[in-house]
């Protein structure tokens, strides 16, 4: 069966509904359009291959004497927002351009649509992987009433897995947690760093003092650190932003890796020159 837009649209929400929670949730998870602008530069400087290089510079609408980055830079964040209000669910289709765009951002691997459409995927397989990981893994299998009647034994074992797996599914004991697909952890921000949590209020019950709310488990944001940097830090290594930043109340405050400001939401962004020659080199 040929494939069509419509197609490509389900695959890319698809798509989305699994990574929006992974790497790039900050970016992803209630995405802003100064957020998306900030995952496009964070994209960018990762490195594009060429068919992404020609999907950003057709959306960004690079001219000869204006390169990609600063086009990302300087774009109206406006012009971001209908791929927010796709992917937030308030609109249900998008063009072709946008649609691109978003594969790249969500890693889809059947990018552009005229690959998509060339492609051997079968979308209907496609559905049910993206489905089962949306959903954490857990996959409730139908059974179907068995045309002709079956073995004793057979019948007793079925009982018995059916029976295990109702008890998994309403329990959701620690075993099956373990076994299957444990659901992420919380974690709290702690001065200049995330601390595991239980994900309940016993930490509270307990004494400890938290500044911030605990939020879901993120591999990559758990990894943020504050950094206290002077003169002699090294902000970059061959000719690359190794710190990222956010302004606080007017100061840059300095972070190891991107991601969001654990206190004010914003993304942060790469280091540069202009930042650390005003206020590092010059404060200290």
């Amino acid at each position: 069966m040929a494939k069509t837009f419509d197609d490509y649209i389900l695959a890319v929400r698809s798509k989305y509904e699994v990574e929006k929670s992974k790497v790039y949730s900050g970016f992803l998870l209630k995405p802003s359009p100064a957020q998306l602008r900030d995952l496009c530069l964070i994209l960018h400087d990762k490195g594009l291959c060429k068919k992404d290089q020609e999907v950003f510079e057709l959306f960004f609408k690079t001219k000869p004497d204006i390169q990609l980055r600063k086009a990302i830079e300087t774009i109206d964040v406006e012009k971001l927002k209908k791929i927010c209000n796709f992917l937030n669910g308030k609109s249900q289709s998008t063009s072709q351009n946008s649609l691109n765009l978003i594969a790249i951002l969500v890693n889809y691997e059947y990018r552009p649509f005229s690959l998509f459409l060339v492609s051997d995927i079968n979308l209907e397989k496609e559905d049910k992987i993206a489905t089962s990981k949306s959903n954490m893994g857990l996959e409730i299998l139908e059974v179907e009433a068995p045309q002709k009647p079956l073995p004793t034994a057979q019948i007793r074992k079925k009982i018995a897995i059916g029976f295990l797996g109702l008890i998994g599914l309403t329990s959701i004991g620690f075993t099956a947690k373990t076994l299957l697909a444990p659901e992420p952890q919380c974690m709290q921000w702690q001065k200049n760093h995330y601390e595991v949590v239980d994900c309940t209020n016993e930490n509270e019950q307990q004494g400890l003092l938290y500044r911030n709310e605990s939020i879901p488990f993120d591999e990559h944001q758990s990894q943020l650190l504050k950094i206290e940097v002077s003169d002699t830090t090294t902000f970059f290594k061959n000719g690359k932003a190794v710190l990222w930043y956010c302004k606080v109340e007017g100061k840059p405050e300095f972070f190891n890796t991107h991601g969001v400001h654990p206190e004010t939401g914003k993304a942060l962004k790469p280091v540069s020159e202009y930042i650390v020659n005003k206020y590092v080199k010059r404060v200290n």
